[in-house]
């Protein structure tokens, strides 16, 4: 058997399923030829984990952009997680480390002409964090440094929580397309965020008097709106009759509305404070260190906290910014749903107003109910008793259903044959050869293409056997040889050609009268599939 790249270095960290799962989407994209994948991840849900398990997989040098401070040294600090030996340089205001093996660059000190040009554009992955910023000039003048447009250029993976951009630009300006995603309800479900709990804050005011611009409401507009409904009064009553044990943050359209909204809680007795894009860096990181231990209850701002912030505690969003854009009150909503020691759920209080022309953004309209209904019951009770009602009326129709366990391989559609070695085998055909899928510890599996005139070509490692096979099948259908492959293709009931009962032989095994062409095939690739 020929030799194999060495395996990378053992986890510190245990990955989540799906996380190994994304891994082996972006590098089996990558096997057939992809080379700007997007990974849609929700909030929370550690797309960082991910795209640090990439960069150690891949090899090479890296370069990591991101746009915000806290993004910026979450990244470093996972990527210290997955393997504390990576050596990582830092591209921010005075840090210059640009010839490091791993760079984490700030896209707005990176851009900049005299530091771009210092960068030695020999990266053979770049990783774009919060990937919808990524069609802005600043991230497309560091992609062609990089020779990112080039054939032989560099892999570039965006990760995002929102594909989506607020003012309608496309990522395909740069992306190639989505190859691994996961919903926000999926991940509730999972248990790897917390449920949501939704009331609203109806305020006596005509939102259809709100002008629009780029696809949202003017935030001069709303502000005026907010003010002389006495919202932030509105906001408190609901913060205190809803909401009086828990952390909150809480979103603005504007600076004033912000400090206007703190203000009124603390004269209630409320531990609050705001801040905004000028509150200095240090101030900042002293006044969210108090919401962390609870000093501070309440935290107001307007557009600085909506990306890149990580405060798992918090168990209340308060969207006090009322918005027409999906990704943006998707990204607030976020805020929220991370897991943490003693939180159940987090509540979102939505502000809204009355509107016959807008298209407003709620919990109720991301999860297609009635405001009522997520008043008294949490997203995922709703989505308990939904699915209750569909089984009863199935059952009503068919009797009651009953699901059995199956083998992993038995009902898959493409042709699985086990070796004697306890491998796994997928034919593709003279042309490509076969894929192999070995255990390379006692719980995970690498996926390896075996062809005759090639050097064997690893696809993924330390993977647990469905992704391991998951990632298999998908390569196979890229190919274009899926059909071929299926269980049920017609060519396996014809009779086995002398070729494949010569090679039997061959090898030892007994040919027994009326072989078929399929039972042959499996057959040679059990035996064969423990040979390179």
């Amino acid at each position: 058997m020929e030799a194999l790249a060495p395996a990378p270095p053992t986890f510190r960290l245990a990955p989540r399923p799906y996380q190994y799962e994304a891994v082996a989407a972006l590098l089996a994209a990558t096997a057939r030829g992809m080379h700007r994948p997007l990974l849609v991840l929700p909030t929370g849900t550690g797309k960082t984990i991910v795209f640090a398990l990439l960069v150690q997989r891949r090899r090479g040098r890296s370069l990591i952009l991101a746009h915000r401070d806290e993004l910026i040294q979450q990244a470093v600090e996972k990527l210290h997680l997955v393997d504390p030996t990576l050596p990582l340089g830092v591209v921010q205001a005075a840090r210059d480390e640009h010839a490091a093996p791993t760079v984490v660059a700030s896209v707005q000190t990176l851009s900049r002409r005299a530091r771009l040009a210092r960068l030695v554009p020999d990266f053979r992955t770049i990783v774009i964090d919060e990937a919808h910023h990524a069609p802005a000039p600043s991230y497309r003048r560091i992609l062609t440094h990089c020779h990112a447009w080039q054939p032989d250029g560099p892999l570039v993976v965006g990760v995002t929580a929102t594909p989506a951009r607020g003012d309608g630009q496309s990522l395909q300006q740069v992306f190639d397309g989505i190859v691994y995603q996961r919903s926000l309800v999926e991940m509730m479900q999972a248990g790897y965020l917390v449920d949501l709990r939704a009331i609203q804050v109806l305020l006596q005011a005509d939102f259809d008097a709100l002008r629009t611009q780029r696809g949202d409401f003017v935030e001069a507009d709303l502000e005026t709106l907010l003010l002389a409904a006495n919202a932030p009064a509105q906001v408190l009553a609901a913060f205190q009759a809803h909401a009086a044990d828990r952390k909150a943050l809480l979103f603005t359209p504007t600076v004033a509305t912000a400090y206007a909204m703190a203000a009124t809680f603390c004269a209630a007795g409320i531990a609050a404070e705001a801040l905004d894009a000028t509150t200095p860096l240090a101030t900042r990181r002293a006044l969210l260190q108090r919401l962390h231990t609870g000093a501070t209850r309440v935290v107001a701002n307007c557009a600085v906290l909506t990306e890149g912030f990580d405060e798992p505690s918090v168990d209340c969003i308060i969207v006090a910014r009322p918005t027409q854009s999906l990704p943006l009150y998707q990204q607030m909503l976020g805020r929220g749903t991370r897991t943490y020691p003693g939180k159940t759920d987090c509540l979102l209080l939505d502000v809204v107003g009355v509107s016959t022309q807008h298209t407003l953004h709620t919990a109720a309209t991301l999860f297609g109910c009635a405001p009522a209904t997520l008043a008294r019951q949490s997203v995922l009770e709703m989505l308990d008793t939904q699915a209750r009602q569909a089984r009863h009326a199935e059952e009503a129709i068919a009797g009651t259903l009953h699901s059995t366990p199956v083998d992993l391989f038995a009902r898959r559609a493409l042709r699985w044959v086990q070796t004697r070695q306890g491998a796994w085998v997928l034919s593709l055909g003279a042309q490509h050869g076969t894929l192999r899928l070995r255990p390379d510890s006692p719980e995970t599996w690498q996926v390896v293409q075996v062809r005759r005139d090639a050097d064997p070509l690893l696809l993924g490692d330390t993977l647990p056997l469905p992704y391991a096979q998951g990632l298999a099948e998908d390569y196979a259908r890229h190919l274009g040889v899926a059909r071929l492959v299926e269980a049920e293709a017609p060519w396996r009931q014809q009779p086995a050609s002398e070729k494949q009962t010569a090679l039997l032989r061959k090898l030892g095994v007994a040919v027994q009268a009326g072989l078929t062409k399929g039972e042959a095939a499996d057959l040679l690739a059990a035996v064969l599939g423990d040979w390179d």
